[in-house]
């Protein structure tokens, strides 16, 4: 009983470090991804508008959203005016 218990109780471990992990993978993905979207606030305003179809303050209120909030997404609906 005393091994099931032990074997258990690593399981439980193993199963929170990787949850934690995979958590870490996520959140620095989508930094990295909002880092990638905010290099596009350096681009002057009126070539944004032209060729991307949004503006500067579009792209800083994607930017200012929370990282489980798709940003790439938020722009193409911004590009549609649905949002």
């Amino acid at each position: 009983m005393l091994f099931h218990s032990i074997d258990n109780a690593a399981r439980h471990r193993a199963s929170f470090y990787e949850r934690a992990r995979t958590w870490t993978i996520e959140k620095r993905r989508q930094k990295l991804r909002r880092d990638s979207i905010s290099t596009l606030l350096n681009v002057d305003d009126n070539i944004l508008r032209d060729v991307v179809g949004v503006s500067g303050d579009d792209i800083r209120r994607a930017v200012a959203m929370p990282l489980d909030v798709d940003a790439a997404k938020m722009i193409r609906l911004m590009q549609k005016r649905i949002f």
